[in-house]
């Protein structure tokens, strides 16, 4: 097939997306981190070269831009600062407006039926988005049948038992619960967005977030009638839509009264931040937005992941007056992920390739955290729905650093880090034959137990990994 040329192709890209691929000089950094790139046909750094050049219709066919994970390992490490994973967005949206199939359909597929659910009920409705992708694989005969007797149908049966997910769909409306006295003592107020995951298959992350909140002096404040940030379906689909439904919640919280607000999903964080940045760099896409929502969100209000929110609102010594049961012996390695840290310039992380603060928070609690290496390796959650194996894979690269490293058990704080960690464990262990048994919990559940909390209460027992043998052999 002839190579065909469009030589504007760099600057359509910048122009969609603010990104300039001429910036990069080829030294080959974004490849060499990339936790995906034995999976691409195009190499990140080829593909850079390859816009440079003006190869639309090789880049647009391409399956490299329906493969990234957007783990923002080469955005971390560019030299150039150049926001691969944005330009891998733009790239995608381009070639929706063009009419070009996806050399991969279940990626595209899995973003349509999330936004689907997304409109029609507020919300990301994880039971309707998993039957219409597993619908669409039947009928273009891409569903693996034995996977999906063999392990989805338990799963998932595990999972409505414990309530992590549920049939009916979610609605946006006000919070269930009340704000919660934590006495006289100093405390600190912040909006609290739970995100769409910690109303289904991360309930455990929100009860044990509040179950703890009240033990450090932390008011969270969940506003009424939240709706979905959009996540990597809004993301990789419209841009003006991915900015406009996390400003629309970040001024729901401001009309509250709020000017902190925390967020312990990482995608939701991430999506608020970016959002904020955009609007502020780009007049025109805030006068776009601005015609989508009643009001906009002012620029001096603050955004945290709830780990920094900890770190330096509550302050360790107040998690650490709170421990009534210390974790002394228990060996846990801290998991971060992707994008609580990275890239820096949007986080603000200081530490984004080796971060503490989970292990700053646990050892308050007595527990001994480890050096290892998978601390922000990328686990493939935003590929487990359309592509599993490669998710896997990835998973289980993850889980093999933490065993090599003596870990007893992993903590998260991501739920999707968890999903993927925890419930793919029988999966790879078919796949591979790796034997793992490691508890996955939420650093929230690790406070909880240390605060002496009752473990139903942190959702200890919705896990498909039980952590009770190994509580019970700590004395915990």
């Amino acid at each position: 097939m002839a190579v065909t040329y469009e030589p504007d192709l760099a600057l359509q890209v910048k122009e969609a997306c603010g990104e300039n691929a001429n910036l990069c000089f080829q030294c080959r950094k974004c490849t060499a981190g990339c936790p995906l790139a034995e999976h691409f046909d195009i190499e990140p750094h080829r593909l850079l070269r390859q816009v440079q050049l003006g190869q639309k219709e090789a880049v647009l066919r391409s399956r490299t831009i329906w493969l990234c994970a957007a783990c923002e390992t080469c955005t971390t490490r560019c030299p150039q600062g150049v926001d691969l994973p944005r330009i891998m967005d733009a790239l995608k949206i381009m070639a929706a407006r063009e009419g070009i199939t996806p050399p991969i359909r279940s990626v595209p597929a899995f973003y349509s039926a999330a936004l689907r659910g997304i409109r029609l009920f507020g919300r990301m409705y994880e039971a309707g988005t998993m039957g219409e992708l597993y619908l669409r694989q039947a009928l273009a005969g891409e569903l693996d049948r034995q996977q999906f007797l063999r392990q989805d149908i338990p799963l998932a049966l595990h999972l409505l038992r414990t309530g992590k997910f549920k049939l009916l769909p979610p609605l946006s409306h006000a919070a269930k619960h009340e704000k919660k006295s934590v006495g006289p003592e100093r405390r600190q107020s912040a909006a609290y967005y739970p995100g769409c995951s910690l109303h289904g298959t991360a309930v455990e992350y929100d009860l044990s977030t509040r179950a703890v909140a009240p033990r450090i002096g932390l008011e969270l404040i969940e506003p009424p009638g939240w709706t979905c940030c959009g996540t990597t379906p809004a993301h990789s689909t419209d841009h003006l839509l991915a900015t406009v439904m996390p400003l629309r919640n970040l001024a729901l919280m401001e009309a509250m009264g709020q000017q902190l607000v925390t967020v312990p999903c990482p995608s939701c964080f991430t999506r608020f931040r970016t959002a904020m940045r955009d609007v502020t760099a780009d007049p025109g896409l805030r006068e776009q937005v601005a015609g989508r929502i009643k009001s906009m969100p002012s620029p001096t209000l603050t955004v945290e992941h709830l780990l920094t929110t900890i770190i330096e609102r509550v302050g360790l010594e107040a998690v650490s007056a709170a421990v009534t049961r210390p974790l002394a012996g228990l060996r846990l390695a801290c998991y971060y992920g992707c994008v609580i840290t990275r890239p820096p310039e949007l986080t603000g992380a200081t530490d984004a390739e080796y971060p503490m603060s989970m292990d700053l928070v646990l050892r308050a609690l007595g527990a001994e955290t480890l050096d290892w290496q998978g601390k922000t390796d990328c686990c493939g959650a935003s590929l487990s729905f359309s592509q599993l194996p490669i998710a896997l894979e990835m998973s289980r690269k993850v889980l093999d650093a933490a065993s090599e490293a003596g870990a007893e058990a992993i903590a998260v704080a991501c739920p999707l880090c968890q999903a993927n960690l925890d419930m793919r464990q029988r999966q790879i262990r078919e796949r591979y034959g790796r034997t793992y048994e490691l508890p996955i919990l939420y650093f929230t559940q690790v406070m909880g137990l240390a605060f002496g909390l009752d473990p139903e209460a942190l959702g200890m027992g919705k896990h498909l990994v039980s952590a009770a043998a190994l509580l019970q052999e700590k004395g915990i």
